[in-house]
């Protein structure tokens, strides 16, 4: 093993006994989980930046300083421009930030250690010690005895700061879709809003849109504004209408409406209904994606009305029962354990609770909070003044409003 620190100090030297500084080397991150080392780049005698593929390396003399090379006069100039999609050790990975995804948390690759094997340097861990610092500072005088924090490069994703960069596909791992969307939401509230973006780009966009719900409403906005405009949209519409709501309330107006244009008609629909109500009214926490059906159907019927409708909503615990599906004034409810244990030819009047809690629209956001909790229920439905059913608030948005703040976006999603 050989650190990145110590290979900056070697020179390369050809059969001619010409010379140069070893500047920095190319890795190929799409290789598999170790990179291999594809190119060394140096200047030569007129400052330019020149590149020799691995291959012309005869014999690696770390002791002695120096890399043995056919010929460095066969390097061709490598400029800045024409590695730009390359991946640099020294200028991209070395104090990088980078995502232990065993671990679950952020850090600096204070150093690099690669792995001569098979005729190949491989890119094998970074370490992340102090004391890595201190050998580069002190150019390997110091901190060699101190504890080294290596972690594998296998468990690392690399990120650039650049969420374009991770929509050009590339040579990402993408490991870190191993992990849960609320693990990827503390992740992202750790590191910055750009490598946050950078982070979504490379999980589906389901996954993607669960973990934006789940982050805290700073880190949320700012990582929602630094996606490309057609990702924001499509993870919009995949977020419950409730959380998607209080995001596109806070954009500017005029990405808001653009966003709106490009949602699916009736995804938008939903999102304007929910923009009608203050935020700290129970219409500004309610959500109006769930599931209803007539009251006149049959349980048989009604099992068969809510097959496609389950397949949407996040919030699918009880089934709200209404006279007709126009009018949606409240008559009952049941729960889907109702609708699993009871006979076909069962009527859904006579197997629905009639007797409900429920609340107007413009009542307090906190007053429908606590009435959730304090009564153990996992919804509240919420009714307009003309008796209409017009959403719930769900036990998901009542928690955050009654919780500590240090708490509240912590708290555990039930239904998204």
């Amino acid at each position: 093993m050989v650190m990145l620190s110590e290979l900056r100090r070697l020179r390369l030297v050809d059969g001619q006994r010409r010379a140069a500084r070893l500047v920095d080397l190319v890795v190929d991150l799409s290789a598999g989980d170790y990179p291999p080392v594809t190119r060394l780049l140096f200047r030569d005698g007129r400052g330019r930046q020149m590149a020799l593929p691995w291959e012309a390396v005869i014999d690696t003399s770390w002791r002695l300083a120096r890399l043995r090379v056919t010929d460095l006069a066969t390097a061709r100039a490598a400029p800045a421009e024409s590695l730009a999609r390359s991946v640099l050790l020294v200028r991209d990975v070395m104090d990088a930030l980078v995502l232990d995804v065993v671990e679950r948390h952020a850090m600096r690759a204070n150093d690099l250690w690669l792995r001569l094997e098979g005729g190949r340097l491989w890119l094998r861990a970074a370490d992340v010690s102090p004391w890595a610092v201190l050998r580069r500072l002190a150019r390997g005088l110091l901190g060699r005895g101190g504890e080294r924090q290596l972690v594998d490069w296998g468990d690392i994703e690399f990120l650039r700061g650049n969420p374009r960069a991770a929509q050009a596909g590339g040579d990402y791992h993408r490991r870190i879709a191993r992990l849960t969307p609320p693990a990827i939401a503390r992740l992202a509230d750790e590191i910055p809003y750009h490598h946050a973006a950078e982070l979504l780009t490379l999980i589906p966009d389901a996954t993607a849109a669960d973990a934006l719900e789940t982050m805290a409403p700073e880190r949320q906005l700012q990582v929602f504004e630094d996606l490309e405009e057609d990702q924001a949209v499509r993870l919009l519409a995949l977020m419950a209408p409730d959380l998607a709501t209080d995001v596109v309330g806070r954009l500017q107006p005029e990405y808001a409406q653009r966003c709106l244009e490009s949602l699916p008609p009736a995804r938008a629909a939903r999102i304007i209904e929910l923009l009608r109500y203050p935020e700290d009214t129970a219409g500004g926490i309610m959500t109006n994606e769930f599931p209803v059906i007539a009251a006149h159907l049959s349980i048989g019927q009604a099992r068969a009305a809510l097959r496609d409708e389950l397949q949407s909503p996040d919030f699918a615990y009880y089934v709200y029962v209404v006279d007709d599906l126009d009018s949606r004034h409240l008559e009952g409810v049941l729960t889907l354990r109702d609708l699993i244990v009871a006979s076909d030819a069962a009527p859904v009047r006579e197997l629905m609770r009639c007797q409900l809690v429920t609340i107007d629209a413009l009542d307090s956001a906190l007053g429908a909070a606590r009435q959730v909790i304090d009564e153990h229920l996992e919804a509240l439905p919420v009714i307009g003044r003309d008796g209409r059913l017009l959403g719930v608030v769900t036990v998901d948005a009542a928690v955050p409003l009654v919780a500590p703040v240090s708490w509240r976006h912590d708290a555990p999603r039930l239904f998204s």
